[in-house]
Order: C-alpha cells, then structure tokens, then sequence
C-alpha cells in the first residue's frame, strides 16, 4: 500500500489574508514503509497527515494512494478506503466522552463480521500497554496518556494498511512510547502495514528509517 504527493498545495482563510501551509509538497510513502514527517509546530505537519489520510482536500495537487487519486472517488467510495486500508490517530484523541475506553475502541468494528476476532486481537495490544484494567473506564477517569494510549488501539483495530499517526507519543512517558512504537513496528513487519508518522521531536523521528523533513520544503 503505498500513498503519493503530488505538487500539494493547501491554504487557509483568515479575516484578514490567506494563510498559505503547505505549498509544491512532492512526496511518496512506499509499500511497507515507516516514514517519519519532522517539523516544528506550525509547518504543517497536521494538515500533510490529513490530506493523505483522505480527512481533507488540497487546494491544489494530487493524493494518490495505490494509483488511485483520492479526488476521483465519491464521497461513500472515499469513506471505504478510509474506514479499510488507513487507521488515522489523531493528536486530540476525539473519543466519545460518554463512552467507556473497550467502546471507543471497538466502535469502528462494531458493525463487522469478523469483529470478534478484531477485538480479541486488539486486547491483547492493550493489556501490554497497560491498559487491561482500565478499559471499563470513561475517558474522563483515564490520565491523557491512558487516553492516548486508547486512541492509538481505535487506530489499529482493523489491521489497516497505512496508519498515519499525528503525535501519538506526545502524552506517554519514555517506556509507553516505546511500547507503541514497537507495535507500529510489529504491523509494519508482520502485517506489511505502511507507517506515517508526525512530530516535532527528533528522538522519535530518529526511530523511522525515511524523515521527511518539512522545515526544508
């Protein structure tokens, strides 16, 4: 599964100007890959993420993903290649509040045939990030690294193709980070799945084999 940037471009209205983020971005994640996308806060790396993960659109340019440009697909179309191939975490977590961590978790599956097997297998992930024990709690009763920690579980339950992770480690401390980053690990070397992942911190970009820097584009 492989994602390809062409000659991205995306900006934002202001009252007051246009606000230009991203601009002439050409970039390819390959099959199998583990890319990290490095940058300071406010060089766009959020924004980058979302446009390969098909959640927005670029003002100008192509996201193609598997030879098929993202802009050619219909709007249902869209949603099954998201909901399929990618597993987005995203840095502000966004799990239901009224909802238990077990049921955020499972709510992409629930749906699913198989989703028993999904769940089974997404368990044993969370009982060795430590999570076993707090699974029947709200997010709210949860600490922020608890809560991230949930997030990243939501993101990987259908063994996706490509996961595109926005700071997944910014609320752990060093052993549950490296806890998670040895799972990505493990679904990109037993599951072949294409890792993407976003930071600010030179620590975790140096775990990744590919950095794409954006602070030089």
């Amino acid at each position: 599964m492989s994602i390809k940037l062409e000659n991205i471009a995306k900006s934002f209205r202001t009252p007051y100007k246009e606000l230009k983020v991203l601009e002439g971005i050409n970039l390819e994640v390959k099959d199998r890959e583990m890319m990290a996308i490095f940058g300071r806060s406010g060089t766009g790396k959020s924004t980058l993420l979302s446009l390969m993960g098909g959640m927005d659109i670029p003002l100008s340019g192509k996201v193609i993903i598997d030879d098929v440009d993202l802009s050619s697909l219909k709007t249902d179309e869209l949603a099954r290649v998201r909901k399929e191939k990618i597993g987005y975490l995203f840095q502000a977590f966004n799990l239901f509040g009224n909802l238990k961590a077990i049921d955020n978790i499972i709510l992409p599956v629930i749906l699913d045939r198989d989703k028993g097997k999904k769940i089974n297998k997404i368990m044993e992930l969370a009982a060795e990030i430590g999570l076993k024990d707090r699974l029947g709690h709200l997010p709210g009763e949860l600490s922020l690294g608890e809560q991230q920690r949930v997030a990243v579980l939501r993101g990987l339950i259908n063994s996706p193709a490509i996961i595109l992770a926005d700071e997944p480690t910014a609320h752990l401390d060093n052993e549950n980070s490296q806890k998670v980053m040895e799972i990505f690990r493990r679904f990109n070397k037993q599951q072949g799945a294409a890792i993407v992942l976003v930071t600010d911190h030179e620590q975790v970009a140096a775990n990744f084999e590919r950095c794409f820097n954006l602070e030089a584009h």
